[in-house]
């Protein structure tokens, strides 16, 4: 009983399909290419698990029956190879083909080697024409809009004499059912004649301002938004696509705030400022593993408070030993000054200066130092200085430069 319920309910299925298929006949769907009711028609080839989304035809299987039923107007089938196909789908050959095959349940399709057609020859093409089974369908709908004799003849002409009894019986029985169920399609999606379709400026701005773009009272800077929170980082990392760690964020953000020329920067709502951060997070150069660890910390800009905190003693002194070594590999004369600092100057002062160096230039009788943060090492020059004759005997002064200057 119930292989015979779903024997009846499969025809009846295929032809509610069909009903949707022939839908643009109607005169209030003629208003865009792809006709809404058409958004409703399910796909031949469904996915096993398939959703309410997943179910109807995809947007490159409707733009694919647009054409071909402008073309079926003018003819009873028409051909289309792959290459045609490509330029309405944007797709390849293998994806066409799922695309051509979720149209079987509206459209009788057949492949051809090759295949004559109007006098013309075509190789490895689709053959698509209506179902023959149900033109009464179209023939109803013809109806119901009015069409031209030649289009009506157009599809009737297909049909043979000795089944023009079942289709009138067919027509009686179904005819109700099939209009019923395209109105009710068009009715629930048809725009009114007067009604605007594009928003307004002031709808515009209203959207751009909405609560989800809350602006702040006054804007804030980097630093204002330090530290982020969970909430934050998850949702920074499905926007960049990288998978920074929490802690690993907000020491780039620290580090980012504390630079000069990035100090001046500020944000009038959370939505910019997200939308700035995803933009760095995303070509940011560090590796997220490398990052993953809780201990990772920027301290190239940090004060010597947080030097302490975040370093050991044992690993402030193999710091500075590095510069030792890089004298006796390769003894330039930035590498020789540096080593001497590290070796005549107290602990904490030569950690600060050497992590803060970023480059140092022996030029003419002037030694120029480039900081990377605002350290102050005015009561330190003459140390410095003496360090650097003993380098180059022809230095006289010093000169410092910050990152704002």
């Amino acid at each position: 009983m119930v292989a015979l319920q779903q024997g009846l309910e499969a025809p009846a299925k295929k032809e509610s399909q069909l009903g949707k298929l022939y839908s643009f006949k109607l005169e209030k769907s003629r208003y865009r290419k792809n006709y809404i009711v058409w958004d409703s028609i399910e796909r031949a080839n469904k996915p096993k698990n398939f959703t309410e989304k997943t179910k109807h035809l995809a947007p490159h299987a409707r733009s694919l029956l647009a054409v071909i039923v402008q073309k079926l107007e003018r003819g009873e089938r028409v051909l289309f190879n792959h290459k045609y196909i490509s330029t309405i789908t944007g797709r390849k050959r293998r994806q066409n083909q799922n695309i051509i095959q979720e149209l079987a349940v509206v459209l009788d399709i057949k492949y051809h080697n090759s295949v004559a057609h109007n006098g013309k020859k075509y190789r490895y093409s689709y053959e698509f024409s209506y179902k023959k089974q149900i033109h009464f369908v179209e023939q109803n709908f013809a109806r119901q809009d009015s069409l031209n004799a030649s289009k009506q003849n157009l599809f009737s002409a297909t049909i043979e004499n000795k089944d023009i009894e079942y289709i009138r019986s067919s027509v009686q029985a179904h005819e109700s059912n099939f209009y019923k169920n395209s109105k009710k399609a068009t009715t629930k999606k048809t725009v009114l004649a007067n009604t605007r379709k594009k928003p307004t400026n002031q709808q515009r701005k209203a959207r751009i301002y909405s609560p989800k773009f809350k602006q702040y009272d006054k804007p804030k800077s980097l630093g204002d938004h330090y530290p982020l929170t969970t909430k934050e980082c998850l949702e920074l990392q499905n926007s960049s696509g990288r998978d920074f760690t929490q802690n690993a964020m907000n020491e780039i953000l620290l580090d980012m705030s504390r630079k000069p020329k990035l100090q001046g920067h500020s944000f009038v709502s959370r939505a910019r400022f997200m939308a700035y951060m995803a933009t760095v997070y995303r070509y940011e150069g560090r590796d997220a593993v490398k990052t993953s660890n809780l201990s990772f910390k920027i301290l190239a800009r940090a004060t010597e408070t947080e030097v302490i905190a975040h370093t050991t003693q044992t690993q402030r002194d193999e710091f500075m030993a590095t510069f030792e070594q890089a004298a006796i590999d390769f003894p330039t004369p930035e590498n020789r000054f540096k080593a001497k600092i590290a070796c005549t100057l107290p602990p904490m002062i030569g950690y600060n200066l050497l992590s803060s160096i970023r480059r140092v230039s022996f030029l003419n009788d002037v030694l120029e130092i480039h900081l990377t943060n605002q350290l102050n090492i005015d009561q330190h020059k003459q140390a410095i200085l003496k360090e650097a004759k003993a380098v180059d005997c022809k230095i006289d002064g010093i000169s410092v430069f910050k990152p704002n200057e």
